[in-house]
Order: C-alpha cells, then sequence, then structure tokens
C-alpha cells in the first residue's frame, strides 16, 4: 500500500463512488464518526495494562495494521473518496434537473452511433450541443431518412426520462443508462440533417474503418459464423442470436465475445511477429502502441477494452525504457481513468467481471499452480513432450479456476446461474481462440488487399468458429447449470474476504521465504489452532448452540408476505405464508409482445427473493397475459 499511493487513492475513488451511489448524503459525516470513534477507543485501550498474554487484543493487531496502513494512507484514501463521492452526488443532481415528464422538445445534437435495428424504427445515440454531460437515445421512424454517424441533426420528438426500478432486485432503466452518459429517449417526429461528418476526426475515421470491417466479414461469411466473428474482433455482439448468446453464457465462455485481455494479447504478439523483423524491436513497439490506440476508438472505448489496451500500453512502454511495469499500478490507471471519464461505469457488468478476473488471475493462479504441481511432483513423465502438454494443461486450469473463483459472486449476483462445465469449456476454447483471432485479424486486413486470399484464409477460420460454436453446445447438456439465488452484498463480502484470506495464508505456508510479518501470522495462526484445540469442546457447544439458535429462527412462524410482480400487462402475484411456502397466482404475459416475462422477468424476481422453487401455482383463468409466461 505504501509503495502504491495510485492504488490507494483509487480504492478510495471507489469507495466514494459507492457512498454516493447508495447513500444520499456525503461520505464526510461517516468519516468524522469513524475517526471520533477510533481516537476514543485509543484512549481507552491506552490505560487497560495487558499483564497476561491475549490472543484477541486491540494493541497487538493495531500495531500489524499499521505497518500496512499509515497517516499517509489513510489521508490519500480519504481525500479521493470524498473528490468521487462529491462528484456522484453533484451528477446525480444534474440528472436530476433534466429528467422531464413527457413533453415535445426541440434539440440540436450529433450522432455519436451507428444505427440499431428495431422492429419499427431505428435506434441511435445523440450528443446534446447545449449540454457536453449528456447523450440521448432517439427512435427515428424507418421512414425517415437514415442518419450516419457523425450527422449534425436537429430533430422535434416527445421526451421520455428512464424509468425507474419496477421490481425487487430488477432492471434499473436511470442505472444503466448513467453508465452511458443517457439522460433519456426521445420520440422523432421531425428530424433534419444539418450538416454532416461533424464528430472529432479520429472517431469519424474509426467509425469508417469499423464499417468497412463489419462489411468485409459479412461478404467473406454466412450471417452466424459472421455475427460471432464480429463479436470476437469487434466486441459488436448486436447481430448474435440471443440463443447462441445465452448458450456461451451458460457454457461459462461468453468472455471471448467481450474484447479483453486476451483478445489484446494475441493482437500484440500478431503485431510484433508481423513487424519485428521488418522495422526492428523499437519501431514494432511504438507502432503497436499506436495501432492499439486506434484499435480502442474502433471498438467503441468498453471499459474492458480500456482496461486491457491501459494495461499492455503500460507494458510496452514500460520495456520501451526498460522498466518492468507494475501490474497493480496498472490496473489502477486504467480504472482511475474509466471511473473519471465516468464514475457510474462502476455498475457496468463488464467493467467488474474484467477487472476482478484479472485481479484473481493475478492472485490465485500462483497458489493453484503450486497446488496443482504438489499433486503431481511424484509423478515423472518421461516424455517431455507429454510434460509440456500437461504443464500447458495446468496452466490453463490454473487461469481459468483462479478468475472463476473472483468473478463467481458477480456472475450469481447478475445472472443467478453457474455453469458445471466451465473448466472443460474453457479448456476447449483455449486450444482454438488464439488461431481463430490471429487468423482473424490477418483475414480481415487481407480482405481489403487480397479478397480472393481472404476466402481462402476463411476456411479453416470458419472451421475454428464452427467449433467454438460446438462448444457452447455444452450448455444444453444435462445438468449444464444450477440456478443460485442472488446473494447478498454482505455474503458477497464475506466471500471475498474469506477466499482473500485463504488466498494469503496458503502462500505462507506455500513459501520458503518469508518475511517477519508473514512469520508472525504462521505463528498467530499456530497459537488460533492451539487455543482452539485446548478449549475445542467449548467451540463446538458454542458452535451447536447457534446452529440450534439459526434452525429455531428459520422454523419459527413469520409473517404472512404478499408481492405484487411488475409483469408488464398482466397480473402476477407471490404469496409467502408464515411456514415459509411459496404460492404463485397468475404467471403474466402478453399475445401482442414477444418478450419471455417468464425468463426475463419472473425467473429473476424469485431469485431476488431467494426461492429456487415454487411450492404451488394457480391460475385465476387462462387469457394469455396472466399465462404465457414462457418458463
Amino acid at each position: 500500500m505504501k509503495q502504491r499511493p495510485i492504488l490507494v487513492a483509487v480504492i478510495g475513488y471507489m469507495i466514494g463512488i459507492l457512498w454516493g451511489l447508495y447513500f444520499a448524503f456525503s461520505i464526510v459525516l461517516c468519516y468524522i464518526l469513524i475517526l471520533a470513534t477510533y481516537y476514543i477507543l485509543k484512549k481507552f485501550f491506552k490505560f487497560q495494562k495487558e499483564r497476561h498474554f491475549k490472543l484477541l487484543s486491540f494493541h497487538r493487531y493495531n500495531r500489524y495494521l499499521k505497518l500496512i496502513i499509515d497517516a499517509k494512507v489513510v489521508f490519500i484514501f480519504m481525500i479521493f473518496s470524498i473528490i468521487s463521492n462529491g462528484t456522484v452526488l453533484f451528477q446525480n443532481d444534474k440528472y436530476d434537473n433534466f429528467y422531464q415528464d413527457k413533453q415535445t422538445v426541440n434539440i440540436t445534437g450529433i450522432v455519436v452511433s451507428q444505427k440499431i435495428e428495431k422492429p419499427y424504427y431505428n435506434l441511435y445515440q445523440i450528443k446534446v450541443l447545449n449540454s457536453k454531460s449528456f447523450h440521448l437515445y432517439i427512435q427515428v421512424s424507418k421512414k425517415n431518412k437514415e442518419l450516419e454517424y457523425g450527422d449534425k441533426i436537429k430533430l422535434q420528438g416527445v421526451y421520455q426520462k428512464p424509468s425507474k426500478q419496477r421490481n425487487y432486485g430488477g432492471y434499473d432503466d436511470k442505472q444503466y443508462l448513467k453508465t452511458l452518459k443517457i439522460a433519456g429517449r426521445v420520440k422523432v417526429s421531425q428530424v433534419e440533417v444539418i450538416a454532416q461528418k461533424q464528430q472529432n476526426v479520429i472517431l469519424q475515421y474509426a467509425n469508417t474503418i469499423s464499417l468497412n470491417v463489419k462489411e468485409k466479414i459479412e461478404a467473406i461469411f454466412e450471417e452466424e459464423k459472421a455475427s460471432i466473428l464480429k463479436g470476437l474482433l469487434l466486441g459488436e455482439t448486436g447481430d448474435i442470436e440471443e440463443e447462441v448468446k445465452e448458450n456461451f453464457q451458460i457454457a461459462n465462455i461468453s468472455h471471448v465475445l467481450a474484447i479483453s485481455g486476451m483478445h489484446i494479447g494475441y493482437l500484440i504478439l500478431g503485431l510484433q511477429v508481423l513487424l519485428k523483423n521488418k522495422i526492428g524491436t523499437k519501431k514494432s513497439k511504438i507502432v503497436t502502441i499506436i495501432i492499439l490506440v486506434f484499435y480502442t476508438f474502433m471498438t467503441g472505448f468498453s471499459p474492458s477494452i480500456v482496461r486491457a489496451v491501459v494495461m499492455g500500453i503500460i507494458t510496452i512502454g514500460g520495456e520501451l525504457v526498460n522498466r518492468k511495469s507494475d501490474v497493480w499500478n496498472s490496473i489502477a490507471i486504467s480504472l482511475f481513468g474509466i471511473l473519471f471519464y465516468n464514475p457510474f461505469l462502476i455498475l457496468n457488468v463488464g467493467l467488474q467481471l474484467s477487472y476482478l478476473g484479472t485481479i484473481g488471475i493475478i492472485l490465485f493462479q500462483p497458489t493453484i499452480l503450486k497446488i496443482l504441481e504438489m499433486n503431481s511432483s511424484k509423478k515423472k513423465l518421461k516424455s517431455n513432450k507429454k510434460s509440456k502438454v500437461l504443464e500447458k494443461g495446468k496452466e490453463i486450469v490454473a487461469v481459468s479456476l483462479s478468475a472463476q473463483i473472483m468473478i463467481l459472486p458477480i456472475l450469481l449476483y447478475h445472472f443467478n446461474i453457474f455453469g458445471i462445465y466451465f473448466l472443460i469449456t474453457n479448456l476447449l476454447v483455449s486450444l482454438v481462440i488464439g488461431p481463430i483471432l490471429i487468423i482473424g485479424f490477418f483475414c480481415v486486413i487481407l480482405s481489403f488487399v487480397f479478397i480472393s486470399m481472404a476466402k481462402l484464409l476463411a476456411i479453416p477460420l470458419g472451421l475454428g468458429l464452427v467449433f467454438l460454436n460446438l462448444i457452447s453446445k455444452f450448455s444444453e447438456l444435462p445438468f449444464s447449470k444450477i440456478y443460485i439465488p442472488t446473494p447478498s452484498c454482505i455474503v458477497i463480502s464475506l466471500y471475498l474476504m474469506s477466499i482473500l484470506i485463504g488466498n494469503q495464508i496458503c502462500y505462507i505456508y506455500q513459501s520458503n521465504n518469508l518475511t517477519s510479518t508473514q512469520k508472525r501470522v504462521k505463528n498467530i495462526i499456530a497459537l488460533f489452532h492451539y487455543q482452539f484445540r485446548q478449549k475445542k469442546k467449548k467451540y463446538f457447544i458454542g458452535m451447536n448452540i447457534i446452529l440450534m439458535i439459526l434452525v429455531a429462527m428459520h422454523l419459527m412462524p413469520k409473517d404472512l408476505n404478499i408481492y405484487f410482480v411488475d409483469v408488464g400487462q398482466g397480473d402476477c402475484t407471490l404469496i409467502v405464508t408464515p411456514q415459509n411456502k411459496t404460492i404463485l397466482m397468475d404467471g403474466g404475459g402478453s399475445l401482442k409482445d414477444n418478450f419471455d416475462v417468464g425468463k426475463k422477468t419472473l425467473i429473476p424476481y424469485l431469485l431476488d427473493r431467494g426461492f429456487t422453487s415454487i411450492d404451488y401455482v394457480f391460475i385465476s383463468h387462462y387469457d394469455m397475459d396472466h399465462v404465457r409466461t414462457g418458463c
């Protein structure tokens, strides 16, 4: 901590943002209370002279805390958390002032996205010119002329402010749109193009290249393969069918469709191989950095891309000046840049999974590798080839497990699904994803010069995409997924604390060269173990009493709870009896709407409430808006 002030600042910045999102008052008041409590306790314990050894002692563990956290660390943490907390509160006020009830508006703006085709209209994102902070979604009828990226437009329409969370634990349109800096939607009645190509020159050019790349991919590959390849190379998943996306998600390989460190790593590898011998090591690194920056412009600055590119550039830049980059500082710098641009991006699922997955690999991969090596150290293979394959397999398993351990609570919190076959699917994906990405990049580049050669290269690439799609079919195997109730924030925090402490303990017991602090920690663990053995009967009785209390609390009759679920047009009621029996009255649905109420609304609601099964289901009548749940 003392050697990484940037990391301390970013942690403080994150805490301030989270406080601003979930509490309406300033974090300064909280700090005043904490500091007052600390100094009161410090003065109180100062007069308590310890005459005999105490394993649980304020003075004993306060010393170790000071080794990690000193006054400078606390000061940096508090300052940055106060800054970010004030920023979020200020931004929330700005959004609240911008929101209006439905009314006709006249707006001038610039189109900053490609069109998204909907059944009855085209959706665009525009930057409002008289407000640099906000963007809007506009719905333009297909009867009107199609808009282009960079068009400066003048429009008239009906403004719709984002809706709040409709159900417990459900989708919050306001919070989601804030992660995109979007302040609402406008249903356009009139639109006029005033000028063209008014966006930043680099962004305009990057968008043109991105469109050309999509056109080349669509010209070379059939629809399904093209949609997956666009996801792999550009992070564009809009054309991928929902069923395919769901298969990738359940098989735990959806990360390949979101550009992240793996994609950037293979891009850097391909560029170095291509350029190193032609222009030299130093120049190839500089060109690689330039291409990475431009690639970020092309792919839309998603948090996972920015993280991977910034960390890649810092690593390459360090090599250029003969300095080794610190991975924790690299993570901190990239995260600070993202959250400084838009603090609400901390709610972005892609950002959470990208950073936690990376942190998991950094923290847990060495520990898991050591455990795997310990288990196979007695088995020596005669063949070097077999040994290399085994070592590679261990690395893949260690990486997959490390990332999964860290992102598991976030996956369960957002999706409530645990994929059983994630180790097998990730092992298979690791065999093909490297060649697919490298060949894919070369195929796209060749398509601009020699289309016939690109089509030849597309044959093995197409086979790779078919194999990738087949791996996603693991989601259709029996017991491929388990539905898990949404974990609470307390459970997630306890889980993360447990695995971090457990990993540190494993590291201490596996390492031969320990620092003095680590030796003290090892001794403290031994003391806890000794005292537990001496008083195990008391601990056993205490644990049984706690268990009996918890069981009694669970069996005690509770209040009758009735929940009315917002399922749109229809009705749905969940009743929880005092004996914890669940009764579902109707399930919602609509004949005119293709939206799957059961899968998208009802099941997530039940899981958010903590139920994985229903005891009784009653149907009041058979109108489609009461029974068409689809689940």
